[in-house]
């Protein structure tokens, strides 16, 4: 189900750090599920609204962010972790089941952003997480 871990993962050094923002708890709870079983420490943000804390609280090393959500863009989650110094950096995977096109909306400066649409591939979605996470 998951890809392949890389290789620090595998001798037991340090689990990097991801938070997943998504507002269906189903998807949100199988990508922690998936992340966990290839060797991430995963955290589910509750809401979109305070997940930019949450992400600096847990000290995120990368963040899978769905674009929409009833209470508040991932547009503007992403705009509220670029403007702050200590997530400005951080890598993103913006998820979406509508919005399969990048170059539609303009990226904030900052750390590295992929894309995954949904549905998505299980592999290629950790393939890209252990990218980007190297």
């Amino acid at each position: 189900m998951s890809g392949p871990v890389p290789e620090e993962k595998m001798n037991g050094e340090t689990h990097a750090t991801i938070v997943v923002v998504e507002d269906q708890q189903a998807i949100a709870e199988l990508l922690c599920e998936v992340l966990v079983e290839a060797g991430y420490d995963s955290h589910c943000a509750p809401t979109a609204v305070g997940a930019a804390e949450f992400i600096r609280e847990i000290g995120a090393d990368l963040v899978l962010l769905d674009v929409m959500m009833p209470d508040l863009s991932g547009w503007a989650v992403l705009d509220e972790l670029r403007a702050h110094p200590t997530t400005r950096e951080t890598p993103v995977v913006i998820t979406s089941a509508v919005y399969d096109r990048p170059g539609l909306h303009s990226l904030p400066p900052g750390g590295p952003i992929r894309f995954a649409a949904k549905p998505f591939d299980i592999v290629t979605l950790v393939e890209t997480v252990n990218e980007l996470i190297a």
